[in-house]
């Protein structure tokens, strides 16, 4: 099988690209910085384009057999809406319209399972976006609807820089400018008591849907068939087991609460935090996921420490007592 495919770079690319060389697939990759995909994948041919262009910036066609439609931005946030709509759904147009005049037969798209409430822009681009593949014309669609992507359980020690990672870090963060502000001031004014936790708004039960990269892309790999495949945590990991272990690695107690009036430095992190936070309500899906690994504190922890600068209390345990 002749296949090009789109986001060889990103979490997901770089754990599907190998095992479909492997597969013995003849691969192209499509790509905007060729140097950054031929520094990863040098064995692979890579060719210059982008999905936001018609004809995906593609001076000719080729002949191919399938596209693996990967590629998205993942931004939750609301400063790059444009640009996430014109990756999201533009570029899934495009690849679609581009599957249609070259008469590709076999579309894989991966999706996203978050496309029923439409929170932000990154859910409804994507929602817009399965939507208009699954009303093309194309003979084969395959479409993904993935969870919260983390590293493979081997790579717990590879930094990452998905949403799990981003929002530790930004608790991390805040904890840390506190801490600063705290010490510039010590001796000059009568402080308040300290705080001993640190609470995010969030039901503790709710489960958030993690799963391993490697077990997704081994899902993509080897399913050929036409179809919706949810590939989801079927035992999602409970915000307070999240909250124990993340708080472990920070060395200060974190607790999630559905509601509860906010410290100075709980209120700066939730403004900082707002897109992450309805995902933080429990979410209920269906997985065709099989023996799917759950997340374990160890790895949590591991992965936690090497992708961001943990907080650590100062001298006397200022936050944890």
């Amino acid at each position: 099988m002749r296949a090009l495919l789109t986001g060889a770079t990103g979490q997901l690319g770089r754990e599907v690209v190998p095992r479909l060389l492997e597969r013995g697939n003849h691969l192209s990759l499509l790509a905007r910085d060729v140097d950054k995909a031929r520094g990863i994948f040098p064995d692979c041919e890579v060719i210059r384009g982008d999905i936001t262009l018609d004809g995906l910036g593609l001076e000719q066609p080729i002949e191919l057999d399938a596209i693996y439609h990967l590629a998205a931005d993942i931004n939750l946030g609301n400063q790059s809406n444009d640009r996430v709509w014109l990756t999201n759904f533009q570029g899934t147009v495009n690849v679609v319209r581009f599957c249609q005049n070259n008469s590709v037969p076999h579309l894989f798209y991966a999706g996203t399972a978050y496309t029923e409430k439409g929170r932000n822009a990154y859910e409804k681009s994507k929602k817009a976006a399965e939507q208009f593949v699954d009303s093309s014309s194309i003979e084969r669609k395959t479409i993904f609807k993935i969870g919260i992507l983390v590293p493979a359980v081997k790579d717990a020690v590879r930094a990452s820089t998905g949403a799990l990672y981003q929002f530790v870090s930004g608790i991390s963060t805040v904890l840390s400018r506190a801490e600063g502000m705290r010490g510039r001031l010590e001796g000059r004014v009568r402080l308040p008591g300290q705080q001993t936790r640190f609470r995010v708004k969030g039901i503790p039960e709710a489960g958030l849907n993690l799963v391993h990269v490697d077990v997704v892309a081994d899902f993509i790999v080897n399913t050929t068939a036409p179809g919706k495949f949810w590939l989801t945590h079927p035992r999602p990991t409970k915000l307070n087991d999240l909250a124990d272990w993340v708080g472990d690695v920070l060395e200060v107690p974190i607790e999630f609460q559905p509601d509860f009036e906010m410290s100075e430095t709980e209120d700066l992190f939730h403004r900082g935090a707002k897109p992450f936070l309805s995902y933080l309500q429990g979410d209920d899906f269906v997985s065709h996921l099989k023996n799917c690994p759950d997340i374990s504190a160890e790895f949590v922890k591991t992965s936690v420490a090497h992708s961001i600068t943990p907080f650590k209390g100062t001298a006397g345990d200022k936050w944890v007592k």
